[in-house]
Order: structure tokens, then sequence, then C-alpha cells
């Protein structure tokens, strides 16, 4: 799984974001709030003293002479026809109140009086301070900014680690409880609180117990099914057994009875092998004799002969090695029975090969194929392709896919450079 898709990168990226968020909302507003305080603070500040200046003036013009306004700003009370002396023109249009100029590359606040008279004659007053923040100072709080920001960064990184592992703990421990699962699965509910983990663990309890039960009817089924088809096989078999020894029967008739004492082998070994799969469980490795295939082929091969004959097919056994596969005789011969099977149904006419090699069996023949879009296909239950016009259920193949998952062999399936199929089964 990659490292993206894990539930724990997710709550770590979700910390993370969440701090990045905040800390831009922090840095924003304390530059808001600074850039708030001084300017309007000082604006106002000034401007109060420019006040109370002008009303000391206006009550003693004596008695305030030479008293400084402010000691850290520039002030001047003046005419408007001597303004142009101490200071710019541009200054006469400013309005009563407090003003941002910027003059020389440097921001200005400037504080105007317009609403006195001194001897019937209109006096204005003006403070100017200068507001400009020195660039080392804005270093300095871009650069605090930044290392706080990096810092809230960094801690938001080790607690989203810590609060993942807190947070996924639970799951962990679930998910380590169903690996280790036994055949006979124990209840997981018991182990976690009532909370999100533990409402999933009582789902999988549940879900446990219906596959278990459903697995448990599928067992007993086809033990009961295995067990009532072999009674009327052995009854079957034993009647041509005994039908065979007599001696007034025809040649016709013998060959006859071979057909079903071969028929009746063939569904003994599929009834075996179809409950192994229903089962999913190997015999044991070690007291398996080795299958002889090459003596299987030809069984096979004789099982067919009524098919083979009447679409006067070709069929040919190359034994290029000796193979042997340790392995139940009726599991090789049902996964044998429907490849060779499958070659003989949909060969309408033409030769039909069958190659034993000294791991494997290759089953060449000539029909009409199938589609490159088709192939992947084949292996799929009940599937059977466009071309296809004999009868058939499209579960062989699905049945020979299973044997070969559950004896760890290998099937492929592939296109000729002409016309028709390959099947290889592969015993790895």
């Amino acid at each position: 799984m990659k490292f993206r898709n894990k539930l724990r990168y997710r709550i770590i990226v979700a910390f993370l974001t969440l701090s990045t968020l905040l800390g831009a909302l922090f840095a924003t507003t304390a530059l808001t709030i600074r850039e708030h305080l001084s300017t309007n603070l000082i604006g106002d500040s000034i401007k109060k003293n420019l006040d109370e200046y002008m009303e000391k003036l206006v009550k003693d013009p004596t008695g305030i002479q030479g008293e400084p306004i402010a000691s850290n700003v520039q002030a001047f009370i003046t005419a408007p026809e001597k303004l142009p002396l101490v200071m710019p023109i541009s200054y006469a249009d400013l309005s009563d109140g407090v003003h941002d100029i910027i003059e020389n590359g440097k921001h200005l606040k400037v504080a105007v009086n317009k609403r006195h008279m001194l001897k019937g004659k209109e006096v204005w007053g003006y403070i100017i301070f200068d507001v400009t923040t020195p660039k080392n100072e804005n270093r300095l709080v871009y650069s605090s900014l930044a290392g706080v920001f990096v810092l809230f960064t960094i801690i938001a990184y080790f607690l989203a680690i810590y609060a993942s592992k807190k947070i996924l703990k639970p799951l962990r421990s679930l998910s380590s409880m169903v690996q280790h699962q036994g055949d006979k699965p124990k209840h997981l509910a018991s182990h976690f609180s009532d909370d999100e983990v533990g409402q999933l663990a009582h789902a999988l309890d549940e879900y446990s117990d219906r596959i278990a039960s459903i697995v448990i009817r599928d067992k007993e089924f086809n033990a009961d099914v295995s067990h009532e088809l072999r009674t009327p096989l052995a009854v079957i078999a034993s009647t041509a057994e005994l039908i065979n020894t007599q001696d007034d029967i025809s040649e016709k008739t013998r060959l006859r009875l071979k057909r079903i004492e071969r028929a009746v082998k063939q569904s003994t070994e599929l009834t075996e092998t179809l409950l192994l799969l229903s089962r999913e469980e190997q015999k044991n490795v070690r007291n398996l004799q080795r299958t002889q295939v090459g003596r299987l082929v030809k069984d096979i091969i004789d099982n067919f002969a009524a098919t083979i004959k009447l679409k006067k097919l070709d069929v040919k056994v190359i034994e290029e090695d000796w193979l042997q596969v340790k392995a139940p005789a009726a599991v090789v011969s049902v996964a044998l029975s429907n490849l060779i099977g499958n070659a003989i149904k949909y060969t309408p006419q033409g030769a039909i090969q069958i190659i034993l090699k000294s791991d494997r069996v290759l089953v060449v023949d000539q029909g009409a194929g199938v589609s490159k879009d088709e192939l992947p296909k084949l292996f799929e239950r009940h599937f059977r392709g466009d071309a296809v016009t004999a009868k058939g259920s499209g579960l062989g193949l699905a049945i020979v896919k299973r044997l070969c998952e559950l004896y760890n062999w290998r099937v492929i399936i592939h296109k000729n450079d002409g016309s028709g199929l390959t099947a290889e089964l592969i015993f790895t």
C-alpha cells in the first residue's frame, strides 16, 4: 500500500494543514494589529496633543510661547497666509483631522487643527509625526513571525505523529487479531471499547459468524453429495463388471461396457476432485504417490474416442520427456480432461497435439480460438466466447484454475501463430 493512502498519513496531513492555516491566520492578525496600533493610536495621540496646545494658545497666547507641543514631533502654529513660509503649500488643503502623507519616502502622520481664531484671525495648527518603520525593525518582526510559524509547524507535526499512533492503536490491534484468526475464529468485540472500533469489531464478528455458517453448510452439503454419488457410481461399476463376465455378450457390447467403466471412473475422480475444491485442502503431499501423466493422457483420449472418430480429428500424443506429478491421479485427470476436452470440443476438424515435457503438458488445437480481448476472461466462471457454438456451462477452465491455485500449478492459454489456442498446464 502506498504511504499516502494510509490513514496515519491522512491524519498527519490534516494536522499540518490545520497548523499551517492557524499559523497564517495568527501572522496576518499580528501584522494587522501592529499596523493598527502604529497608525491609529499615534494619530489619536498627536491630535490630542495638538488640540490641547491650541486650547492653551487661545486662552493665553503669551503664556504658552516657547512651550513645545510634543517632544517627539514637529509642530507648527501659523496663519493661513504664512503657511508657505514654514511648510509645503499642499498642507493648506488638508482638512481638520489626521492624515497619512508619503513624503520623500517617509510615512508621515499629520494632525491638522483649523477650528480656532486668535485676535479675530484664523490660526492653523499642524503636528507632523514620522511613523516610518525602520527596515531592520520590519525584518525583525517578519523573522520573529517566521520563526514562530516554523516552531508551531514542528510542534504540530510531532503532535500529529503522537495523535495518529494513539488513534490508530485500536485499529492496529484489531487488524493484528483478524490476521491471526485460525480456522475457528474467535469473537473480537469483547477486546475493544464501545466506540467506532468496537462497532467495527462487532460487525466483523457477525460477518465471520455468517461466513462460518455458510462454510459449514457448504462442507456438509458437498460431503453428503459426494457420499450419495459414490453409491450409484459403485452400483453402475459393479453392474458393468458383472455383465462383462458373461460369455454370451457381443464384442460391441463389451466396448460399450468399457466406455461405461471409464465414465464411472471419470465421474468418481471428478466427485473426489470437486470435494477437494470445496474444502480447499490438499492431501498430505508426503503420502501422495507419483502420477504418471502419459498414461492418464491416453486414458483421457480413449474417453473421447467416439467424438474424435466422429469429427475425424488427428490427435497425437508427443512425449518429449517422461512426466510424473506428485498429486492425486484424480486431480491431474480432471485438469487434463478439461483442457483436452475443450480442444476436442472446439476443433471442428484438423489436428490436436498433446505434448508432454519435463514439467508441463501442452494442448495445441486448430479450433476457431478466441479474440485477444477474450483471452483474460477464459478462466471466469460461465464465460463463453462470442464465436463458441458448442454446448457447455463455461465451468471447465474455472475448475482447472482452482485446482492450479490449490496445488500451486499454473495454467496459461495463448493464441497460436495460425489458428487455434495452446493451453499449458505447468506443474511447478
